[in-house]
């Protein structure tokens, strides 16, 4: 027998050799180092992007507040307020073909207003009827025969009396905005000289475009107390200068339409003035202009020498009635 070497009997090696160029085997569970972080290094500092954001937004803010309050009153008015027209004189001043009897409207008007403009709605309802006449004989009115001042005059007295029946068909009430909106100033039902009309389309259409006379505003009455006074007696053509002048005049010496301090530095106006502002610029150049040519005799002492600040005063809805009227009465009369 042939004697073997232990060598014979080793096992041999059946693992691959590596290469030179072999790519070490990927471990399954890669190494983790963790590094101790010097705590002579300082940590990174955080940001102030989110401090910069805030007061760059509360800055926006603040700004976004003062815009609203400068111009949304404005933006408002123009998109919700009466709108705007180019005053003009349509009709000659002359006389005319025609007059209209306003007897039975100022009979009416003397029974049931005071001097100082309330209303007595519920002795006026008593005469509903007298009234409901009167309207009936505008519809038949012919209103394209009329001179300047007695177009004016009628459609002043239809409005007025339009509001007056308006009101009765509801009352009692206590608010003219307590009709609903649809029956209220758009309600296309008011019969004047072969036309149908809205309040507002008399208002804006016939009135305000066709005459340069923004003391309308003065004699127009939509039955609230922070309306201007109704009329105790009925417009008529050969008076009408007059009596709008009186109704400004009135308007300008009562605290619920025009207050001024003892420095002439505030003014504090009925809200026709911001709601009709630009048909008194139209007229006199600026509001202050305006105020100062209505002003009475007996307050021309208090017209703005500089230009004032003005501010709004509060406009009442509150029905006109009679039994709203401050205790004790005004004893205020007008021309």
């Amino acid at each position: 027998m042939n004697s073997m070497s232990p060598a014979h009997f080793a096992v041999p090696n059946t693992e691959p050799q590596a290469s030179a160029c072999a790519v070490p085997p990927r471990p399954m569970f890669p190494e983790v180092h963790c590094t101790r972080q010097d705590k002579t290094q300082s940590a990174p500092k955080r940001p102030t992007t989110r401090i910069v954001i805030i007061l760059l937004g509360s800055l926006l803010f603040v700004l976004t507040l003062a815009v609203c309050a400068t111009y949304l009153p404005a933006i408002g008015l123009r998109l919700f307020g009466p709108p705007r027209v180019t005053m003009d004189e349509a009709f000659a001043k002359s006389s005319g073909k025609t007059q209209v009897d306003h007897s039975a409207l100022d009979r009416l008007l003397r029974a049931h207003v005071d001097a100082d403009g309330w209303v007595d709605y519920r002795g006026l309802k008593k005469e509903a009827v007298e009234l409901g006449r009167y309207v009936d004989f505008l519809s038949g009115v012919a209103i394209a025969d009329l001179g300047r001042d007695e177009r004016l005059a009628l459609l002043i007295n239809a409005y007025n009396a339009f509001t007056l029946q308006l009101i009765l068909e509801h009352y009692p009430l206590d608010s003219i905005k307590d009709i609903p909106a649809r029956d209220r100033w758009d309600a296309v039902r008011w019969k004047l000289g072969g036309h149908t009309w809205s309040l507002n389309q008399i208002e804006h259409e016939q009135i305000r475009a066709k005459f340069a006379e923004p003391r309308i505003h003065f004699a127009l009455v939509c039955a609230a107390v922070g309306c201007p006074p109704l009329r105790n007696e009925a417009y008529r053509a050969d008076r009408l200068e007059d009596q709008l002048a009186g109704q400004t005049d009135y308007v300008h010496s009562h605290p619920r339409w025009f207050q001024v301090d003892s420095n002439v530095t505030v003014v504090r106006l009925t809200k026709l003035y911001e709601w009709y502002g630009d048909d008194f610029v139209q007229k006199h150049g600026s509001v202050m202009n305006a105020i100062a040519a209505y002003l009475p005799k007996t307050h021309e002492g208090t017209a703005p020498t500089k230009k004032p600040r003005i501010r709004w005063l509060p406009y009442d809805w509150s029905l006109n009635d009679v039994t709203n009227r401050p205790s004790p009465p005004g004893s205020s009369k007008r021309d």
